[in-house]
């Protein structure tokens, strides 16, 4: 068995006073729309979405721990301060408790206030870190700790990061045997990423791809959806070409809409189990002309089954689910029996169920 060990770390140990230390305007966490070089901005960010609060109750209970120093490189843009490139949760935490400036523009300042009668923190306080040169050397020790460590990034923050170092001029094999995961994995988070940029310059709504980034992961893993908008494998990926050829734009944007909606459309799956029951409509010309119509996901899926059957087995199939639909509601509609949109409902089904009697009496009487 090949013996096994934890690289060492090209920085060296030292300490830096807490108000010589800056937020990594850098930090994948931040949105790209969010990222500044104010530290006092990022530090409201950090506190606001990634619970910098629960680090800033055990530093307050307990101290800051010596054993785990903080990474930072020179900060080009101020001389004298380091950028903290690993750990910009707790140096929210310790900027939080130092600083009552920033700690009041905090979501909620007098939690943090309480906190800091708790333990002291100045900003003179010495704080200790591993130094390293530039960002070429922390890149290791940063990525293995957030893309196979214990404090995962998402999916999205991750692709940002092979995005980034890819952008350095890095090949996707460099990047991926630096953070320690398989190259075709990296090949297709890259992958992926360029095809969210894409839809963003296409003038997409993407917020929603962004924090369910798994999710455009998972559509890119079926062939059928990437035939669909015609994108490549991860491995046949360029970089620095978009991914989606121009000619496949309209089907781009269907795609994010019907997996993520937007302001005038619900996405037509409910998670990603049911991605592949999508591809399989998408692949289908009568489930994808459905789907283009608005109908649902299931209603597509139902276009898909009745159009290899005969018009009698179609419709009966059509009767019965109706049916069995409407049992299953009748037990829950005394629940709802005042709700305006449910009676509304039930007068639209009544009228449809007098409808269909008519022609079943017509036929009737002229067979007569």
């Amino acid at each position: 068995m090949p013996e096994t060990f934890v690289p060492s770390s090209a920085g060296k140990p030292g300490n830096v006073a807490l108000r010589n230390l800056r937020l990594d305007p850098e930090n994948p966490r931040i949105p790209e729309a969010h990222r500044s070089d104010s530290t006092a901005e990022l530090a409201v960010l950090v506190e606001m979405g990634f619970e910098a609060f629960s680090v800033a109750e055990s530093i307050a209970e307990l101290g800051f721990f010596n054993a785990e120093p903080l990474i930072v490189v020179p900060n080009d843009a101020e001389s004298g301060t380091w950028i903290v490139a690993e750990g910009n949760r707790r140096l929210t935490a310790l900027i939080g408790l130092a600083f009552p400036d920033i700690r009041a523009s905090f979501a909620t300042p007098e939690r943090w206030e309480g906190l800091a009668q708790k333990r002291e923190i100045s900003p003179e306080m010495a704080i200790p870190v591993i130094m390293h040169e530039s960002r070429d050397t922390v890149h290791h020790e940063v990525a293995r700790v957030h893309v196979v460590g214990k404090l995962p990034w998402q999916p999205f923050m991750t692709a940002r990061y092979i995005a980034a170092r890819v952008a350095e001029g890095r090949s996707l094999a460099e990047v991926a045997d630096m953070i320690g995961i398989p190259r075709s994995r990296a090949a297709d988070m890259y992958r992926d990423q360029a095809v969210l940029l894409q839809a963003q310059s296409l003038g997409l709504e993407t917020s929603q791809v962004e924090s369910a980034f798994s999710l455009l992961t998972n559509a890119m893993r079926s062939t059928k959806l990437r035939s669909h908008v015609g994108a490549p494998l991860g491995s046949q990926t360029q970089v620095g070409v978009d991914p989606i050829p121009a000619s496949k734009a309209r089907e781009l944007e269907e795609l994010i809409q019907w997996i993520f909606g937007d302001e005038e459309h619900e996405a037509v799956i409910s998670d990603s189990r049911e991605i592949s029951k999508l591809a399989n409509v998408v692949a289908s010309e009568v489930g994808l002309a459905a789907l283009r119509q608005g109908r649902t996901l299931e209603e597509a899926r139902q276009s898909v089954a009745d159009a290899g059957l005969d018009p009698r087995t179609s419709l009966l199939r059509k009767l019965v689910a109706g049916k069995n639909s409407l049992t299953r509601a009748t037990d829950e509609v005394l629940d709802f029996a005042l709700d305006g949109e449910v009676r509304s409902l039930i007068e639209d089904i009544e009228s449809i169920a007098m409808t269909m009697r008519s022609i079943i009496d017509d036929a009737s009487f002229e067979e007569a």
